[in-house]
């Protein structure tokens, strides 16, 4: 029997090593301030699986006060469900009734606290100790599969240089600090690539059948990695080709059956494993497909839900790109990684050798950037599937240029030769190329711009560190107003639909509804709160930052944020909270204010 092997490199090889010195990078600067939020939970969606988990762990084990996590579900019955209970969607406490994020992660959470509670006691948000742990180890993970699909598909020296992009990028960086779906969906998403790859090239049942359990896996915590189907029918279509030894001629019903019995036994496997990972999508179906449709309508249409007001008026393409250049990969990474796409593009018509992957990540990326531009909400999670193979273009992007530039007559010939295919093009890269070629002073060019990449990169990566390195702002907050702040004091909470400020009930707090449409009576209700308050408390800056830009949507409270920045409503600012990327003394602010015209 042939065991399973991965293509790294030999033993105790330099190559070995600088993976080595990579995948431990990435994991100190994944794990390093771990518990960022001092356990208040800021981000709603984590927060929310910790407490889900916490209650269906309650429910289970029927601990004290496990009948207020059954309120709302009154069919359900706590305990260890039976075999017919667990088939029955309304009386199983193992259905979450929760599905805009993959249930697995809950019942991981489950799981791993019922082992923990053998020992200690243990609360839900303390689950964050092991949540993201996991989440940091999934995303060292997705830099191994990283470097083993560019090493694959390009070279070695492709994968090492994008292994280390992606050990570097803040992005990844950020979304291992939380447990949420992302990271272990993109991992299996790699991994799922790197299985692609290996099934057209040895075209075996087995090799389907992984293909299928890593599509599943990686389907379970998020559904959105379902345009995945196209890059798999694109690898199928070329084990039909390669049956017929390349010519589409000679495709025939008889050489389609055995690639297509292949692909039905993938799509199987990976429906089995989705759904043994996440039964009640299946056994709750209405409820799954339902917030699914929710969360797709509040991606398509800005201002359905109030906190993605943020997103009015933010022009297509531009504004992803601005948000993953400038905060996601950092400069100059995000702009190569997306010079990247096109060039790759380019290469399809240009080398036979590695068109077929160039255009499986192509299959990917491309029709997900389009996809995603129908929404209007643009959160840049959205494009967390997509950083991993715009990173790997990149690199090979950046090592081609160095080759090139090494032998520019060789290359030269060959552009010319090969870029004839592409008529209106041609002409100009080849003179282009030509002057390139003709100036030996240039050809250190294309390895300084790949040292300048991975040295702004690191640079970047350690200045984001200092933001865990504090205390988040509003902890800081938190702890500033507690030391100044008498308690009972009336205060204006700006917050609505945003997170809270630690301690806050200590105060005699009204909430300002920013999001509700504005109205002669809840404007009089602002101007009472001001008047009877001491102090005006925001949370973040995305109220006041998405509805003072807006007033087409909110006249009055948009008036009313202006009014008070300028001054001109008695009140001052006192004390403000942030935390932004530091090192040596340069720091990398994101100003709200510009945008908002304040």
């Amino acid at each position: 029997m042939r065991r399973l092997s991965f293509p790294i490199p030999t033993a105790l090889s330099p190559s070995l090593l600088l993976l080595l010195a990579i995948l431990a990078v990435a994991l100190a600067l994944r794990l390093y301030g771990i518990n960022w939020d001092s356990g208040f939970g800021f981000h709603p969606d984590e927060r929310s699986i910790y407490m889900r988990a916490g209650c269906m762990y309650d429910v289970l084990v029927e601990s004290v006060g496990h009948q207020s996590c059954m309120r709302d579900f009154p069919e359900m019955e706590s305990g260890m469900p039976g075999l017919k209970t667990f088939f029955d969607a309304e009386r199983s406490p193992l259905n979450p009734h929760w599905f805009p994020l993959g249930s697995v992660l809950i019942y991981v959470m489950v799981l791993f606290r019922w082992i923990i509670e053998l020992f200690t006691d243990i609360s839900a948000l303390d689950m964050r100790y092991l949540g993201r742990p996991l989440s940091a180890l999934f995303d060292v993970g997705t830099v191994f599969m990283v470097f083993l699909l560019g090493r694959k598909v390009f070279s070695q020296r492709v994968g090492l240089l994008a292994a280390a992009f992606t050990a570097l990028a803040v992005i990844h960086i950020q979304n291992s600090h939380f447990y949420r779906p992302e990271t272990f969906s993109v991992f299996f998403l790699m991994a799922s690539f790197w299985a692609m790859v290996r099934m057209v090239e040895r075209g075996r049942l087995r090799d389907s059948l992984l293909l299928g359990a890593l599509v599943g896996l990686a389907m379970a915590p998020k559904v959105s990695v379902l345009p995945l189907v196209l890059p798999l029918g694109l690898a199928y279509l070329w084990r039909v080709l390669d049956s017929c030894d390349g010519r589409w001629s000679a495709i025939t019903l008889e050489k389609i059956q055995g690639p297509f019995a292949h692909a039905c036994a993938a799509g199987a496997v990976a429906l089995a494993v989705f759904f043994v990972l996440t039964p009640y999508a299946l056994l709750d179906f209405n409820s799954f497909i339902g917030d699914l449709i929710d969360q797709t309508e509040m991606a398509r249409q800005v201002g359905l839900w109030p906190f993605t007001y943020q997103y009015v008026n933010t022009p297509a393409f531009s504004y992803q790109i601005h948000q993953t250049s400038a905060w996601g990969l950092g400069i100059p990474l995000g702009i190569v990684a997306w010079l990247a796409i096109p060039f790759t593009a380019v290469m399809v018509f240009r080398r036979q050798g590695s068109r077929r992957w160039d255009l499986l990540l192509l299959a990917w990326v491309v029709p997900n950037l389009l996809f995603l531009e129908s929404f209007e909400v643009k959160f840049l999670r959205y494009l967390f599937p997509l950083m991993p193979f715009m990173v790997l273009m990149a690199a090979r992007m950046l090592w081609w240029l160095v080759h090139a530039a090494r032998s520019p007559a060789q290359s030269s010939q060959k552009s010319k030769t090969s870029l004839r295919r592409l008529v209106l093009v041609d002409r100009a890269l080849s003179r282009i190329w030509g002057l390139w070629s003709s100036s030996r002073a240039w050809t250190g060019l294309p390895l300084a711009l790949m040292v300048l990449v991975l040295a702004t990169t690191a640079f970047y990566a350690l200045a984001f560190q200092r933001v865990y390195a504090r205390d988040h702002p509003a902890v800081a907050a938190s702890r500033w107003m507690e030391e100044n702040v008498p308690p009972g004091t009336a205060v204006v909470s700006d917050n609505h639909w945003d997170e809270f400020l630690p301690g806050i009930h200590r105060y005699d707090v009204w909430q300002f509804p920013v999001y509700d449409p504005d109205s002669r009576t809840k404007m009089e209700d602002l101007a009472r709160g001001l008047a009877r308050s001491e102090y005006l408390v925001f949370y973040s800056n995305r109220p006041y930052g998405s509805v003072a830009r807006i007033p087409e949507h909110f006249p009055l409270s948009s008036g009313y944020y202006h009014r008070l920045f300028q001054g001109d409503l008695g009140y001052r600012l006192e004390r403000s909270f942030t935390s932004y990327p530091t090192f040596l003394k340069v720091s990398f602010p994101d100003d709200p204010f510009e945008r908002a015209g304040l």
